[in-house]
């Protein structure tokens, strides 16, 4: 069953295009959207979020996202910013964490809490978190409301191995959960990573290419301006357990 889809989207700014005429759709699993900077990808994902405008339509679950209230769509997707520190309103984390759950009126998913965030952390400001603790903290803190669609944006952004790999065990949590989960990356070796399902290739707004997972080649990653699958995963691993 298709959970979110994408028909003709375009989206303007001051009457520039930044996406062109987006088609996808995305079942349930892992799928990652990939393009270098400013190829469109955190718009599209703002897109479907309801954080901007847009011509065409999204649907998620056969709704469409200009027909839902703004409640009712955070209770179906969570979208988490590329920065970390976006939104904190809290005085600690523990309070940041229980916020959303406050506001949209659900039990939520502590196991997410437990997975990203050490207990140490529970007490402190969110706002003198370390880059790293900062992303951590504030995927939960969306993540944890349950929703059935995660909309990740480029969530391995400042995070140590540690977290690299705290935010793969929830990517693999939400897939045994069953949750679509859309995740932009600029670094194809992260893919390797969270082994998505599908992949959909971005420049200047508009799709490239698009398929399974294996059936992506190193030609498509050149023509969006990416490294080669061949450059996995080399410097990022050189440090693991140091």
């Amino acid at each position: 069953m298709v959970l979110v889809e994408l028909r003709d989207v375009f989206v303007r700014f001051n009457g520039k295009p930044v996406l062109r005429g987006i088609n996808a759709s995305f079942e349930r699993g892992v799928h990652v959207v990939l393009g270098r900077n400013g190829a469109g990808k955190t718009t599209m994902l703002r897109a479907i979020a309801g954080l901007v405008g847009f011509e065409g339509d999204i649907r998620i679950d056969g709704r469409s996202v200009r027909q839902l209230r703004r409640g009712e769509l955070s209770r179906l997707v969570g979208y988490c910013w590329q920065n970390p520190y976006y939104g904190f309103i809290e005085a600690t984390v523990e309070e940041e964490l229980r916020a959303i759950l406050d506001i949209l009126g659900v039990e939520g998913d502590w196991v997410v809490a437990e997975v990203m965030v050490p207990l140490a952390l529970m007490g402190r400001d969110p706002l003198t978190l370390s880059g790293g603790e900062a992303k951590r903290v504030s995927l939960a803190s969306i993540l944890i409301a349950g929703q059935p669609v995660w909309l990740l944006d480029e969530p391995f952004a400042y995070l140590d191995w540690d977290g690299v790999e705290a935010v793969a065990r929830l990517i693999d949590y939400g897939r045994r959960r069953g949750k679509t989960i859309i995740i932009t990356l600029h670094e194809p070796f992260y893919a390797e990573i969270v082994r998505p399902d599908t992949y959909l290739a971005l420049s200047d707004g508009s799709v490239v290419s698009r398929g399974r997972w294996g059936e992506l080649t190193d030609e498509t990653l050149e023509k969006v301006g990416l490294a080669s699958r061949g450059v996995v995963c080399d410097s990022l691993c050189s440090g693991r357990g140091s």
